[in-house]
């Protein structure tokens, strides 16, 4: 995940490299998260939302002995909170 939104133009206007804003701390691994069967046989690319969290795509390293052999999901969107939930 980015720390901003638009990173090709935030990357222009301080002169900086557009992987200076990648978020370090956006690397979150669940050791035992559970998922359903039909997912246990994901292909390279399929996009799945997982309530309450966001949007995945299925990374390509997944299912690989690079990581053990587990699917590897990765963050395309994160859902956000509304305003009108945050006020309360």
């Amino acid at each position: 995940m980015l720390t901003t939104e638009n990173v090709a133009r935030k990357a222009k206007e301080e002169g900086k490299d557009w992987l200076e804003y990648f978020n370090e701390e956006s690397l979150v691994v669940y050791d035992n998260a559970r998922i359903w069967k039909m997912q246990a046989d994901v292909k390279e690319y399929d996009r799945f939302q997982f309530e309450r969290v966001g949007y995945f795509c299925v990374d390509k390293s997944s299912k690989t002995a690079a990581v053990g052999g587990v699917p590897v999901f990765n963050g395309i969107v994160a859902l956000k909170e509304s305003a009108a939930k945050k006020a309360n």
